[in-house]
Order: structure tokens, then sequence, then C-alpha cells
């Protein structure tokens, strides 16, 4: 019997990280190993030809950046069984593929002040939309009820 996989999106944002945290509680819950899946582009291509070099960064080294902030994310979270993983692309397009065969998928949404719905970026749409397994939006300030086996919602603390 194969393990169940969650698939979390995270980006360094208060949103991702609630999701982290909420997507560490279920694989806990369902015995799932986690993947917190961070999707890089490089911006190299992006300088204008007379920017001075210095200010340019190297494929490497935000490949490096990217492995940092994705393994400080789950260092601070503690949690032995999630794994970080960094990935060159799209985010969407990461995400996606990263989703094969994934059980769940869970994204971060940010809440506006005055709307009356959280804003959900280009990224949670496409995944929202395109993905082949269910997908949970966190909000920051989104706890998981450990108290429900399977619950697929948290709780607003």
């Amino acid at each position: 019997m194969n393990q169940p996989k969650i698939v979390v999106g995270i980006n360094g944002s208060m949103a991702s990280q609630a999701a982290l945290r909420w997507a560490a509680a279920e694989g806990a819950l369902r015995g799932a190993r986690v993947e917190a899946v961070y999707a890089w582009e490089w911006t190299g291509g992006l300088h204008a030809h007379y920017a001075p070099i210095a200010s340019r960064t190297s494929r490497e080294d935000e490949r490096r950046t990217a492995r940092d902030i994705a393994g400080q994310a789950v260092a601070e979270l503690g949690e032995c069984d999630v794994e970080p993983v960094v990935v060159e692309g799209p985010p969407a397009q990461v995400l996606l593929r990263a989703t094969e065969g994934a059980d769940l998928l869970v994204l971060g949404a940010h809440e506006t002040e005055g709307e009356p719905y959280p804003v959900l970026n280009p990224v949670v749409s496409a995944c929202l939309l395109r993905a082949k397994c269910p997908v949970v939006v966190v909000l920051p300030g989104m706890e998981h009820d450990r108290r429900r086996p399977g619950l697929l919602a948290g709780s607003r603390s």
C-alpha cells in the first residue's frame, strides 16, 4: 500500500506558513508524507544588458537561496515528516506537476481588509481549477482541528 502524499505550496509568506502548519497536522493524522514545494524562477534573464554585473545573481545563487528559504520554513515548523522540495519553474505549473499522485494540495491565501472573501492569487486560482486532487486553501490564523481525523477544514482562532 502506498503512503498518502500531501503537497503544500510554500513561498515564505504568512499565508504559506499557515498552509504548511495545516498540512503538517493533516499529514500526521493521515500518516502521510508531506512535501513542502517551493517554486522559483531565475531572475537573471530579466536584467537589462546595461545593468551592472555586480547586481546580477547567478542561477545557482538563486537556487541556493530557494533551498535555504524552503529548508528554513520546514525547520521552523519542527516537523520531521515534512520534506522541502525546491523546483525551478512557474509556481502553478510546478505545484500541479507535484500533485500527480497526491491525495491533497494545501495552499495559503490572504485576507484583505474590507473584502468579504480571501484574495486568491493566480497560482491558487490555477491550482483550484486544474488540480487532480482535492485542494485546501488555508488563511493565516487558521488552525487544524487535530481532534477530528480527516477534517478538511480548519477552525479560525
